[in-house]
Parts: C-alpha cells; sequence; structure tokens
C-alpha cells in the first residue's frame, strides 16, 4: 500500500473488508481469534481474499491470562496496548477497522514508532 499511488475504488475496500470480516465470524463461532490481523496477513488472488498465519491464535474459551505483546503495533487494540492480559476475539475486530482505514488512506491510522506513540 505504501507504494501505491491510486485510491482503492470502494467496491474493492468492501469486497476485502467484507471477506475479512466473514472470515473473522467463521473463526470466531468456531472458537478462535486470530491477535495478529494486519494487511500482511490477508492474501488477495484476484478478488479472493483469505486470511493468513494463525501463528497467535487461540481459543476463545482459553483462560486468561494472555500474553500482552501480541500483533503488529498499528493494529493492537487499547486493552491490548494498555496492557491487559483479559482480552478476547474484539481485538481481530478492531484490527479490521484499523486495516480498513488504511486501504482508504493508503496509509496506516495509528503508525507509531513505540507502544507509547
Amino acid at each position: 500500500m505504501k507504494d501505491r499511488r491510486v485510491d482503492f475504488p470502494e467496491n474493492e475496500i468492501k469486497s476485502i473488508m467484507y471477506q475479512t470480516l466473514l472470515g473473522l465470524a467463521y473463526m470466531h463461532k468456531h472458537g478462535f481469534f486470530h491477535r495478529d490481523l494486519k494487511p500482511e496477513n490477508l492474501l488477495v488472488k484476484g478478488e479472493a481474499v483469505k486470511i493468513a498465519d494463525f501463528g497467535l491464535a487461540r481459543e476463545i474459551r482459553s483462560k486468561p491470562p494472555f500474553t500482552d505483546y501480541v500483533s503488529t503495533r498499528w493494529y493492537r487494540a487499547p486493552e491490548i496496548l494498555l496492557r491487559s492480559t483479559n482480552y478476547n476475539s474484539p481485538v481481530d475486530i478492531f484490527a479490521c477497522g484499523a486495516m480498513m482505514a488504511e486501504l482508504y488512506m493508503l496509509r496506516p491510522l495509528f503508525p507509531g514508532n513505540n507502544e507509547t506513540d
């Protein structure tokens, strides 16, 4: 995205986000949350979008505490930034919102150089 000069058409953004949210809904319904959603973990081929890299995924029913260092900083939900160890699947939805904003703006919504930023 950082090298892109032309905005994504709105229908393309809608399609990418719709497919991502459908994938998340399926994953959450079956008891898992990703914890590392970011544009690099969305595989796009033609009009198909797949969620990838489940290395940090956890079961929703897992008992906290969870590690407070998950996901790429720009896509971390506030509860994780505030070092909560008791969080769940909504952190994936926050990351989706940050990714959608990035698709529209062609730059990260919350670009910090560190956690304090």
